[in-house]
């Protein structure tokens, strides 16, 4: 009896250890990107938070540069940041008492 209870409690050690090393595996930095990885089109989608025609409408026009062919088509890091940059649109500030009472009604003050 005491043989087997102690065989669950080192069964019971050994799935903690390996537990904590999976965590410990989880919380490591991952290594920092390079400017020169390429990324896959799927992936390169998800960065940029575009569809797959998007990216490849881009690609047509020549704002973005890809590797590789239709298969395995992959796109250079620094140039998908490059190209989600040029992309962002700055708005002025709307300048509108109406817009700012209606605003404030909206949040509770009058």
């Amino acid at each position: 009896m005491i043989n087997h209870t102690m065989h669950h409690a080192a069964e019971r050690r050994k799935r903690v250890l390996a537990l904590a090393e999976a965590l410990c595996a989880l919380l490591e930095p991952t290594p920092t990107a390079s400017p020169d990885d390429l990324l896959a089109e799927a992936d390169a989608c998800r960065m940029a938070a575009c569809s797959r025609r998007t990216l490849g409408d881009a690609r047509r026009r020549g704002e973005i540069v890809a590797y590789g062919r239709q298969r395995d088509r992959a796109y250079r890091r620094a140039d998908l940041e490059s190209w989600i940059a040029s992309r962002r649109v700055v708005h002025e500030p709307v300048d509108d008492a109406d817009i700012e009472r209606r605003m404030r009604r909206l949040a509770g003050g009058r």
